[in-house]
């Protein structure tokens, strides 16, 4: 089979600013490492051919052919005849022992993922499955659609929080991603509009464009957003689908104002938009404790509460390895979106349902351990960064699990790159949006544990001093080969 091939110019917007004032070849083999790592390039995928790539990145040939060899040799990519250079699956047992540039330390300290450690009381909490649905084991095991036990307490939670809702509403998932791409697969079709905040979970910005949606952005700065600006996009773009994540967005931290919900619902109401509200981290205040508010119960008019589909998911309140996520949306929409679930996979795994049950039975519980946790590992991640890198200006995060950092010039690929030669996992800034642009910006995650984010403060402040600024230096690959 041929592999799908990388554009030279799609890759040199994806790099953005990757070169500094070391060897290009290096540079540029790690700088495509890190893409590999982050997921902006996927295994499979054939490398763009040595000279186009040279010619879009005004470097020589040599240089992209040993960036290239270095790929391979790491493991990264390998060569496939009728191919070229082919990236593969990143091995999960090298995930955090991956060497950098030569003469590097392992990576050791991963801010590339925000998900906090399983929750304390789940071991109990399979123990009391086993217990109380021994009738689980005669059941074929899965389904489409979710035990109704579990839809019960899904819907109940909601109406808890002020949006009534019933058991018809609910579609149990494989976690918050499988939901965001079925719901995207669903509605969309290639040419439509879609709408997406600007930074934003990028796995979410795959799945719009994965459609073959034209995949507009709303702005969100590290301090918000103008409610102007975003009413003005969201009225000329008049998206078929749009995509939000209202509370504690990832990755600024930061929570949409209750006037502008009403505003952009009824905006994006009027132009037919459905609207995917994602709610991953919604619950996951810092600080007080507070209930919070789905975004379909700012809607004002029925009709408009019906076109928001609300996405959510255990993997951040509970554990990560627990893939049980769910969809509200209207009984007919969720029809549909059964239907063309049948396609793709066998439904959600009855085990897992009934943990998930268990664990929403006691989720205060869960919100209030999270909560102490993550606002002293917080505390921490802030504490540290004003102590040994005041210069960087970090986003006023309410809850969620990341803060958006602006490390005051555009250097993020580079910085990401010197960071894992000194023992921090770091995803650049530009992942979280459109290619080239973030390059100010990293997000740091405050999941890991605080002796952790001490450590990685430190070592990032190490690597903000040796990460080159970009300049028009050449060390291409001659001069070492």
């Amino acid at each position: 089979m041929i592999a799908q091939r990388l554009s030279a110019r799609r890759l040199t917007q994806l790099l953005g600013e990757w070169r500094g004032s070391g060897h290009g070849y290096e540079e540029l083999g790690d700088s495509i490492g890190v893409l590999v790592r982050d997921g902006a390039i996927t295994p499979g995928t054939a490398l763009p051919a040595e000279r186009p790539l040279a010619d879009e990145l005004g470097v020589s040939r040599t240089t992209v052919a040993a960036s290239y060899r270095r790929l391979r040799e790491t493991g990264t990519a390998l060569s496939r005849r009728g191919s070229g250079t082919v990236v593969r699956s990143p091995r999960p047992d090298a995930a955090l022992t991956a060497e950098g540039p030569a003469g590097s330390h392992p990576a050791q300290i991963d801010l590339s993922t925000a998900c906090p450690a399983s929750w304390a009381g789940l071991p109990a909490l399979g123990e009391r499955a086993l217990a109380e649905f021994p009738g689980l084991f005669a059941q074929p095991g899965y389904d489409t659609i979710g035990l109704p036990e579990l839809r019960q307490v899904i819907s109940d939670r909601f109406t808890r929080r002020g949006l009534p809702t019933v058991p018809e509403q609910i579609m149990v998932t494989l976690g918050a991603q499988h939901a965001i791409f079925l719901v995207a697969r669903t509605l969309l079709s290639r040419g439509d509009r879609a709408l997406i905040e600007s930074p934003s979970y990028p796995h979410a910005r795959e799945a719009l464009a994965a459609t073959g949606a034209l995949v507009a952005e709303l702005p969100v700065g590290r301090l918000g957003s103008d409610e102007a600006s975003v009413l003005d996009i969201a009225g000329r773009v008049a998206p078929r689908l749009a995509y939000l994540i209202p509370d504690h967005h990832n990755p600024t931290g930061l929570s949409m104002p209750r006037e502008l919900r009403s505003r952009l619902i009824h905006a994006l109401s009027a132009a037919g938009t459905h609207v995917i509200a994602d709610e991953t981290t919604a619950e996951l205040v810092l600080g007080e404790s507070r209930l919070v508010e789905p975004f379909a119960a700012a809607a004002e008019l029925p009709h408009q509460c019906d076109a928001i589909i609300t996405v959510g998911s255990l993997g951040k309140t509970v554990w990560g390895g627990l893939r049980v996520g769910w969809i509200r949306a209207t009984p007919d929409l969720i029809a549909r979106l059964e239907a063309s679930r049948r396609v793709s996979d066998l439904g959600t795994g009855a085990w897992e349902q009934a943990t998930a049950a268990l664990a929403l039975e006691r989720y205060d519980d869960v919100l209030d351990d999270r909560r102490r946790e993550l606002t002293a590992k917080h505390r921490v991640l802030s504490e540290q960064l004003a102590a040994r890198l005041p210069g960087w200006a970090a986003s006023p995060a309410s809850g969620g699990v990341c803060t958006w950092v602006d490390i005051g010039e555009p250097r993020s690929s580079a910085l990401s790159r010197e960071a894992a030669s000194r023992g921090v996992r770091l995803t650049p800034g530009p992942r979280f949006g459109s290619p080239g642009v973030f390059e100010r910006f990293v997000r740091l995650p405050f999941t890991a544990p605080e002796a952790e984010l001490v450590a990685a403060v430190e070592l990032l402040a190490a690597a903000r001093v040796a990460a080159p600024a970009r300049d028009h230096v050449r060390h291409d690959a001659e001069a070492v080969i």
